[in-house]
């Protein structure tokens, strides 16, 4: 695991590398303006985004939140911390409250009122990894990567309540103004715009190319400013392609009709491309734009002229040791003269920018109010049972259903004849995911471990251990028979397996941290002792459960085509854009030879469970669920295909009835099978 891992540290420090080297060469420094120096650096350690209100900076970083007095600019001074706030990202202050996204530990809600002792209000599960944020009015909009833009209720900021959802694509960052969200589009190259004016039915309007990955926006008066990165949408497959890491920039958009934003101007910023801190944002105030761009630093923008936008000034930041290259970029905030800089990988920097600078003023901008909720709609084939959180997974004690709900905790449920909650029982994070073996339930907790239950009655259970690893969240949890062995994804990209043998005391046997994010366990073994595994960047490993210990096999699928995968007898059936590959252990040929013999053209993603000789696939970004024949496993054959409004997990067929955990759209159960 270790040289694998520094093998892909290695890969990616030399890209940095090449992309140090041309911009050195080829991107005169004169070419962004005079150079601004870093006045002081304020010891709070590495920062990833800063926001300003009044006369108080709000800094966030390693799970921190600093308030920083800023009545003199060029001199913040601390004057209250608050911990324990997870993978921070962006921060928005609203009338006194702050909303912190926070990757995969979701949104932290702040009350900053008193500045010298910030106080938690509430922790929000986000329906995937948090990364954007902007509130107007009573709703909370949240840029959640794959899965869109979520608009909550925060009328009342200790009990957000979930609205809606709008499947923009890939969106990194949203700027909300007077009932329309401008999102920053990520793998498409987009600025979407949606109408929110109604926050429970979203709509977009307008889905407008940018030449670069889209990341932050902002909107001042009748324009808008996208950052945008890594490729333009010249070629781009390899280095020498003319679109290869051009996509930096800033781009502006007339927005005076917001359904039909028109393309006005944009500048270019210097070339690079590396995969890991890959974010860009803006702030605008006066007659400058101030761009966020990573390893590139921070650039002033002359937007006087919106037409011929310019390149006034420059920093990036100092060296990091162990790669010696510029620090990266998290975010900045304005104040008189002076430009904050979040330094992710160092400190929070302050950039004397003395006539360029200025706060950022806020302008008018109708605010959202929530409306009534509408009489719920009848569903004629699905059955729903509805928690106060977000139903993300389900299995089965008997014909007792234990429901993931989320941060409502662990739900047991009769779901026939009729509906009915039999218990519910306290988590000490967001209960994200469930499996039940014999007697025994497992409850992957997020901030709080793993938990293993053990029933004591017909609907009771009793504690029985806990696992706790260090400074990681515990997102989902396998256990296949007989019992003895617990996998788990711990954050975003690590795989551990734990000896639960016994329940009190879980002992870590086994870790393994791949590149990029785990994107899904195989839900049974392969021959009844392999597991297996889809990683972003890695691809498909094999993990051996039957031998002294568990071990990698060394047997590993390197194309990163995957994403879900089911288990077919001795084989892996792995689901690619093209179609589904079924894999032996040893396959190494590449997946234009082998892919599977299926005949419709729409790509299948999504994750993958099967049962006997049918495939159930759910797309949890897009709703959408297929489902397959796979008598035969070579010519996988496509029985139905539908979309759900909510956000599908881990399909479970129970007795004939098919089960879906649809997020905030609760537990649906088909009615169609005999009970």
């Amino acid at each position: 695991m270790e040289l694998r891992h520094r093998m892909a540290v290695c890969a990616v420090a030399l890209l940095l590398a090449v992309w140090f080297a041309a911009t050195q060469t080829g991107q005169p420094a004169a070419d962004y303006g005079k150079d601004l120096a870093i006045a002081r650096s304020l010891g709070v350690g590495p920062t990833m985004a800063v926001a300003v209100e009044g006369n108080r900076a709000f800094i966030i970083g390693r799970g921190k939140l600093h308030v920083a007095d800023i009545g003199v600019p060029a001199e913040p001074k601390i004057v209250g911390s608050l911990a324990g706030l997870g993978n921070t990202r962006q921060i928005k202050l609203c009338n006194g409250i702050g909303y912190v996204t926070s990757r995969e530990d979701g949104v932290f809600i702040v009350d900053v009122r008193e500045p010298g002792k910030p106080a938690l209000l509430c922790h929000y599960d986000a329906i995937e990894v948090a990364t954007g944020i902007d509130v107007a009015g009573e709703v909370m909009f949240v840029a959640c990567r794959l899965h869109g833009v979520e608009l909550v209720d925060v009328s009342n900021p200790r009990k957000p309540r979930h609205l809606s959802t709008t499947r923009t694509g890939e969106a990194q960052s949203v700027c909300v103004r007077n009932g329309f969200a401008y999102v920053g589009v990520w793998g498409t190259l987009e600025l979407v715009v949606v109408d929110v004016r109604n926050p429970r039915e979203p709509k977009i309007v307008a889905r407008c190319p940018l030449d670069g990955y889209g990341d932050g926006v902002a909107v001042r008066g009748n324009y808008c400013f996208v950052a945008t990165g890594h490729h333009s949408r010249a070629p781009r497959a390899v280095e020498s392609d003319p679109g290869f890491g051009r996509g930096h920039g800033l781009e502006i958009f007339d927005i005076t009709n917001p359904a039909k934003p028109v393309f006005i101007s944009r500048v270019k910023l210097p070339r690079f491309y590396a995969l890991g801190n890959d974010m860009w944002g803006v702030k605008v105030a006066g007659n400058h734009a101030f761009v966020a761009d990573t390893y590139n630093g921070i650039f002033v923008v002359d937007i006087s002229e919106p037409r011929t936008p310019r390149v006034v000034a420059r920093r990036q930041l100092p060296r990091v040791a162990r790669s010696g290259l510029p620090g990266f970029v998290g975010g900045l905030a304005l104040a008189k003269d002076c430009i904050y800089v979040a330094g992710g990988d160092s400190d929070l920097h302050v950039v004397s920018a003395p006539g360029l600078a200025t706060p950022c003023q806020p302008e008018p901008s109708t605010p959202l109010m929530v409306p009534v909720l509408p009489v719920g709609k009848t569903n004629d084939r699905f059955r729903v049972y509805q928690s106060d959180g977000q139903v993300r997974a389900i299995d089965f004690l008997d014909d007792i259903a234990v429901v993931a709900a989320g941060c409502d905790g662990v739900h047991l449920v009769q779901l026939w004849p009729n509906m009915k909650r039999l218990g519910r029982f306290e988590t000490q994070g967001v209960a994200m995911d469930v499996r039940v073996r014999g007697d025994l339930v497992y409850v992957a907790e997020d901030k709080g471990g793993l938990s293993i239950w053990r029933r004591s009655g017909e609907a009771a259970l009793t504690p029985a251990g806990r696992y706790q690893p260090k400074g990681q969240t515990v997102r989902e949890v396998f256990v296949p028979p007989p019992g003895k062995y617990a996998l788990l994804q711990v954050g975003l990209s690590v795989l551990e397996i734990l000896d639960v043998s016994d329940p009190s005391q879980p002992k870590r046997v086994f870790s393994d941290k791949g590149h990029g994010f785990l994107y899904q366990m195989a839900g049974e073994l392969v021959a009844h002792r392999y597991a297996c595994a889809v990683w972003q960047i890695d691809g498909l490993l094999w993990y051996d459960l039957a031998g002294p210990t568990p071990a990698l096999t060394g047997d590993k699928y390197p194309y990163r085509h995957g994403h879900g995968v089911g288990v077919i007898g001795d084989k892996a059936l792995l689901l690619c854009r093209d179609g589904p590959l079924l894999l032996a252990r040893n396959e190494q040929r590449p997946p234009a030879e082998l892919k599977a013999r299926y005949g419709d053209k729409r790509p299948l993603l999504g994750r993958a469970w099967i049962y006997g000789n049918t495939m159930y696939v759910a797309n949890r970004a897009t709703g959408e669920i297929s489902v397959l024949d796979v008598s035969e496993a070579t010519e996988p054959k496509l029985k139905e295909r539908y979309t759900v409004p909510g956000n599908p997990g881990r399909i479970v067929v129970h007795k004939g009835a098919v089960i879906i955990p649809n997020g905030y759209d609760g537990l649906w159960v088909d009615g169609r099978a005999s009970r």
